[in-house]
């Protein structure tokens, strides 16, 4: 069964650790689509945002070539801070999956803030905020547009792993 699992929460959330944590456990068949990694590929930086239409492209077009693998998990690696760009740019790609699922973090801001120090290209505090401001819990509009919502609390990501690979991986 192929899945689509999209991730949702402001820089330094712990998306990408969650990607990798999952790539980890179910080692094949496993896609990471990163936003950030195609932003250093295209780039070399990546808070570069120069090359967005093009990144942009690329991310929904990969997303589309491993769909192909009926046996996949394909994770979406971007901030999606919003119900809008979390159904909206991800309707093109409901029909190529058996399963979509969307995994949001609830996590305190000084947590994020701590964390989003720790990276390798911190995000500067400005765009922290704006992020801050602008991202929304999921309404009713996701429930209704995912197969499953999961909701990462005080960094526990094991339930929503094992339920989107199995418990048997």
């Amino acid at each position: 069964m192929s899945k689509l699992v999209i991730l949702s929460g402001v820089p330094g959330s712990g998306k990408s650790y969650f990607s990798k944590s999952l790539k980890k456990l179910k080692s094949s068949h496993v896609y990471v689509v990163s936003s950030d990694e195609l932003r250093r590929e295209i780039t070399g930086i990546q808070s570069n945002l120069s090359e967005d239409e093009l990144m942009w492209k690329l991310f929904y077009s990969l997303a589309k070539t491993f769909s192909l693998d009926k046996d996949g998990v394909v994770i979406l690696d971007a901030t999606h801070v919003t119900t809008e760009l979390r159904v909206s740019k991800n309707k093109q790609l409901k029909k190529l999956f058996d399963e979509i699922n969307l995994v949001v973090w609830d996590i305190n801001h000084k947590i994020v803030e701590n964390q989003n120090q720790q990276r390798e290209f911190p995000i500067p505090e400005e765009a922290m905020k704006m992020f801050f401001n602008i991202f929304e819990m999921p309404s009713e509009k996701d429930y209704q547009f995912f197969d499953k919502v999961f909701i990462i609390k005080d960094h526990d990501i094991t339930p929503a792993i094992k339920e989107i690979i199995g418990e048997n991986g």
